[in-house]
This record gives structure tokens, sequence and C-alpha cells, in this order.
């Protein structure tokens, strides 16, 4: 394992860091309000996937993100070392720094299947409660808590790197292919629809639909890397750690958590308005009824 004489090389990196989970806390905290307080219409049940993403994102910055810095920076740079020597803050650190990740990725997979269901069955859709959002909310996160429950049990059986390489990747492989395959299925679907539907229900979640395409596609180059990475680590003989690539991966893996609001903005004209109107203050002045001077206007 490759270790730098020299904090020079680690301080850029460093501060990069910490600025893309600041980014991601900042960004996903103003992307919750604006969903929950700014606008009503935003309020729908389509979205309530979407601000519990924004949720998990902001847990990312706030939990993961500084661990797997704590976790690269003292594997490699000599800027402090790993002092965590008790089993028990090793298992929950070990636990927390993919929990978020891998609760987001699993929120991708369910808003996926979601806009799958939305799409091939849009009457069934609608008559969806609200509690079943709450349901795959809770699925969610038991399917998350499962992975890495299983990978601290299996961490004092096996070898670390198999467990690294058969469920890290796993999960992450099949997740990926069935935010795939969904979206094909849906792409296919509206290009072949013989009864294109032109209401503004339906245009508002074709929108929808296509805004959760892009952070897919997004999510996916962004994850894309890593798993590469580990896969070429514990497959090749010729592969080995390097500290610039170790940690471009992952800030690139941190920044699936960062692009979100960002897609909401330029996609979402909703989103942006109250967006600008939360960064420059500007009254919305729609929300309430208008004041029309009637008894004036009977009186002329």
């Amino acid at each position: 394992m490759q270790r730098l004489s020299s904090a020079s090389e680690c301080i850029p990196w460093l501060v990069v860091l910490i600025i893309d989970c600041l980014a991601i806390v900042i960004l996903n905290i103003i992307t919750i309000v604006i969903f929950v307080k700014k606008k009503r219409q935003l309020q729908r049940r389509s979205t309530y996937l979407i601000i519990h993403l924004a949720i998990v994102d902001a847990l990312v910055g706030v939990v993961s993100g500084p661990l797997q810095i704590e976790i690269g920076m003292s594997q490699f740079c000599p800027l402090w070392n790993n002092r965590r020597e008790t089993i028990s803050p090793q298992h929950l650190s070990f636990a927390f720094v993919y929990l978020f990740s891998s609760t987001s990725l699993t929120n991708l997979t369910a808003i996926s299947l979601e806009r799958l269901h939305a799409t091939f069955f849009p009457f069934r859709y609608r008559c969806v409660r609200k509690w079943v959002y709450r349901a795959i909310i809770i699925v969610i996160w038991l399917i998350a808590i499962v992975r890495e429950v299983a990978q601290i049990v299996l961490k004092g059986i096996a070898d670390r790197a198999v467990i690294n390489t058969y469920l890290y990747i796993l999960f992450y492989a099949v997740s990926l292919f069935v935010i795939c395959v969904s979206y094909i299925l849906i792409t296919f679907k509206v290009r072949c629809s013989r009864h294109p539907q032109f209401h503004s229900r339906s245009k508002r979640e074709r929108k929808l639909t296509g805004t959760a395409l892009i952070v897919s596609l997004v999510s996916l180059l962004c994850f894309l890397p890593a798993m590469i990475y580990v896969v070429c680590l514990r497959v090749s003989f010729t592969c080995f750690r390097n500290f610039h690539i170790d940690i471009a991966v992952t800030v690139l893996f941190l920044a699936n958590s960062l692009v979100n609001p960002i897609i909401y903005a330029l996609r979402m004209p909703g989103f942006r308005k109250c967006l600008l109107q939360l960064v420059y203050r500007v009254p919305h002045l729609s929300d309430g009824p208008a004041n029309l001077p009637l008894r004036n206007l009977r009186r002329a």
C-alpha cells in the first residue's frame, strides 16, 4: 500500500472532499425545504421518494462522507493516524461508511420501479395510497440495513476482501441492472404507445419520469468507476491501489448525492422558481387569492 511521505498531495484532496460533503449537505437541505415548505404542488405522491432521497443524500454528506475521508486519509496520508482501537467503533464506522450510499441507491431503484408502474399502469398508479410510499421507504431502509448487518457479521468469518467483492459489487450491480432495465422498458413503452395522452397530468408524470431517468443515469456514471476500481483491485494481479485514483473515485462516488438538486433545478421549473425565491427572497405573489377592489368596481 502506498503511503505518502508528504502532506502536500493530501491537503488538496482533503479540501476537495470537505467541499464535496458541505455542498452535498447544503444543496440537499435546500431541496428538502423547497419540496416540503415552498411549493404545495410539488408535494404530490410522486415526489415522496424524491424527498426521501434528498434526506438520505444529506445523511451521506453528514455521516458517510466524513467517515470515508477519515478512513482514506488515515490509510494514505500522514495527516493523522487511524485511532479506532476498539471493536465496536470499528464495526459502527464500517457500517455507516456505505449505509446511506446503499440506501440512496436502493431509493433510486425504488423510484425506477415506481416510474415503471406509473408508465405501464397509470390508472392503478393514481389509486396508490400514501401508506404504500411509507411502506416502500421502510423496505428501502430494511434492505440497506440488512446488507450492512450481513457485511459486519461476515466480516468476522470470512476475508474482508471477499466480503467487499461479493456483497458490495453484487448489491450495486443488481441495483443498477434493475434501474437500467426499468428505464429501458419505460422508453419502449413511451415511444411505442399508440394512445398518447396530452392532458396536464400525463405530461407532468412524463416530465418527472424523464427527470428520474437523468438522475439515475448520472448516478450510474458516479457509481460505475467505483465498481470497476473495486473489481480491478480484487480480480487483477496487476492493479494496485493508488492514492489519487482512490480519492478521485471517492469524490465521484460522493458526487452521486450532490448532482440530484442540480438536475432538479435544471429540469423542474417549479423547483427552479422556488429556489430563486429562496435565494433572492422574492415573495411569491401567486400563493394567495388576488385582492380585487370589487366594491369600487360595483360603485363605478
